[in-house]
């Protein structure tokens, strides 16, 4: 365990700097002061949070403009909410939306809950002091996503089925379905713990609020969205908050390209620091963590616990779409994510004697170092919205996931009325309200921790927890042979090898005994975490392959039946519907919902106070308005 301590102890939590000497500035950044400014009503926002005041900072508020740009952004939400809040009325609807979810929105929401606000402070930390490496995580999202195009998706589509419990069931048995149901319940708590508590250190630093005042409101608008939501709900607030961000992404990744271009600064290193992440680091780490990456990535994706993205398609061609969609994203969002960090790490930017509070993780603060200094006002605001964004969406998503869950394991048991369906919505809802509220007491919780670094420890629980369950999950549509036990029992082999070698492998002392050159030490969770993963891979895969050797015995005839029509359903592909209903309202709410964002950004370039500000929101408004359009095609 000392290694994992060492880790948490590693770095200091994110906290506001104080005292900061001014940064340095690019002499552009700042366009001339527009003729109007913002109204005198906007100043009203600033009393309406005087309630809040025990929970400020000393530093000062952020610039009305961004606090405006953040409320509207908070109304898009609910209006999107509110829009689709009738198509949850019933089980299937709540939980699948009837299999009528246009691959667009699935898409979105294959792409919004494979990350979270970590990839714009710990991730944006890795991107400013190693440059290139931190684009493996998500190419690998890319190249996962592309492999579910090509087989998972349509497959996973054709099982029939509304939840990933179901597909458990069918091939390790009731007993394993409640063990997954029960340990994907508790990941649940703790993944979307730490991503909330991620954001909120992200916004306290931008508010200069308390990270648990923030917390709390955060978690009060996931609440909110679980207790009204569905799969409708969240789908369509995940595309519409996907359009929001890739487009304000884009146009800051080429704000950064054109700041480039007109002063000194610099995207892309000369020397090994940017490709590699130093000049005594080893290429061949970097080449071996880089492919276990794509290799963690490609399992995330692609094992039966994450197919509810593909089940909500209209058929075979919808689910390859939308892994299609969101492969495409993956290949291009990330470069101009990083655009910021890498500007801000090139240029030589000392971010620890500007926020010397944030001690050896000064890092973390390099995204929103990039927005205050060299972005007009608003784009912060918008940005927050983004961090929003990235953490509802997936936890609301896993949260409506799970209470699917509940519903299909509830409703044999509840006998048949005019109201099971009713009772069976206010269930799932329930335990969604439950989970969300726990979610948000560990999260505050965490918070008391004050050594954490996001990066490493979302990578670390990733692949310590998270793939034991993946592994047997993506094996459970291979002809392995394997008997009903080898679900469970491949899940505990997993964490067993995976917490072994990475608290008690030590990989200096194995390099020395090999001959290899010295790991820099700052390479050295890299090679654990990698050589973590292929023990992990080799060992569950061989394990369920061959657990039919140890021990198989034999099925009842229900039991094989079940197997078998799991089996068979793999071969018949699954033709969409065609009927006038389906997707109806989604296609004609989600381009009005677009149109409503792109007013928005309207609206804020009229209220900017430079002509720079003003050019910015109306890039942003045009490409917000250009996919309005493509919709209604």
């Amino acid at each position: 365990m000392s290694q994992c301590k060492h880790l948490l102890r590693s770095v200091v939590r994110l906290s506001p700097p104080t005292g900061r000497p001014s940064p340095r500035k690019v002499a552009c950044h700042r366009g001339p002061p527009r003729s109007w400014s913002l109204s005198s009503g906007t100043r009203h926002l600033r009393k309406l949070s005087s309630w809040a005041a025990p929970f400020l900072a000393e530093n000062p508020p952020m610039p009305t403009l961004d606090r405006v740009a953040l409320l509207l952004a908070l109304m898009v939400i609910v209006g999107t909410v509110i829009a689709y809040r009738r198509r949850a009325e019933t089980p299937d609807g709540f939980v699948r939306g009837g299999g009528r979810v246009p691959w667009w929105m699935a898409g979105s929401t294959a792409f919004m809950t494979q990350f979270s606000a970590w990839t714009f402070t710990g991730a944006a930390q890795k991107a400013y002091e190693d440059g290139f490496s931190v684009l493996m995580i998500f190419w690998g999202n890319a190249l996962g996503f592309l492999l579910a195009a090509l087989y998972f998706a349509p497959r996973f589509r054709r099982l029939r089925v509304s939840t990933y419990s179901e597909i458990i069931r069918m091939r390790y048995g009731r007993f394993t379905q409640l063990f997954y149901v029960v340990s994907q319940i508790l990941l649940t708590l703790m993944t979307a713990s730490i991503a909330l508590y991620g954001v909120s250190l992200f916004l306290g630093a931008v508010f200069d609020v308390r990270v648990a005042f923030v917390t709390l409101a955060i978690g009060a608008v996931i609440i909110c969205v679980t207790l009204i939501g569905g799969v409708w709900v969240v789908s369509a607030n995940n595309f519409i908050q996907m359009v929001q961000l890739a487009v304000l992404t884009f146009v800051i990744g080429g704000f950064g390209l054109w700041l480039a271009a007109d002063t000194d600064m610099s995207v892309v290193g000369d020397g090994r620091d940017f490709w590699i992440g130093g000049d005594d680091y080893s290429l061949g780490i970097m080449v071996v963590w880089s492919a276990a990456m794509l290799v963690k990535q490609c399992i995330s994706i692609n094992n039966a616990t994450s197919s509810y993205r593909f089940l909500t398609t209209n058929g075979d061609r919808d689910a390859r779409k939308a892994a299609s969609l969101a492969s495409i994203l993956f290949v291009v969002g990330p470069v101009s994510w990083f655009i910021p960090p890498w500007l801000i790490g090139q240029a030589g930017i000392d971010l620890a004697a500007l926020y010397p509070a944030l001690g050896e993780d000064a890092a973390n603060a390099a995204y929103v170092h990039f927005i205050r200094d060299f972005l007009p006002p608003g784009v912060l605001g918008l940005v927050v919205a983004a961090m929003l964004a990235v953490t509802v969406a997936p936890i609301t998503t896993s949260l409506n996931r799970d209470a699917g869950v509940i519903i299909s394991l509830l409703t044999p048991l509840l006998g048949a009325s005019e109201r099971l369906g009713q009772r069976l919505v206010a269930i799932g809802r329930s335990f969604g309200v439950l989970q969300g509220s726990i979610i948000v007491t560990l999260a505050i919780a965490l918070g008391q921790v004050h050594h954490l670094s996001l990066f490493d420890i979302m990578v670390m629980f990733g692949v310590i927890f998270q793939m034991p369950l993946a592994l047997p999950a993506m094996l459970s549509i291979a002809r392995t042979g394997a008997p009903d036990w080898a679900g469970w029992g491949g899940v505990l082999v997993g964490i067993l090898v995976t917490t072994s070698s990475y608290v008690w492998l030590d990989v200096e002392a194995l390099g020395q005994w090999l001959g290899l050159p010295s790991i820099h030490p700052s390479q050295l969770v890299d090679i654990k975490l990698a050589v973590s993963l292929v023990l992990q891979v080799v060992s569950v895969v061989g394990f369920v392959y061959l657990a039919r050797f140890v021990h198989a015995p034999p099925r009842s005839t229900a039991r094989q039946a079940e197997v078998d029509e799991l089996f068979a359903r793999l071969e018949r592909p699954v033709a969409a519907d065609t009927t006038p209903d389906s997707g109806g309202p989604s296609r004609e709410l989600a381009p009005r919902l677009v149109l409503c964002v792109a007013l928005v950004s309207l609206l804020l370039a009229v209220l900017a106070d430079t002509w720079l500000g003003a050019g910015f929101f109306m890039i942003v408004a045009v490409c917000q308005l250009v996919v309005s359009r493509l919709l209604k095609q």
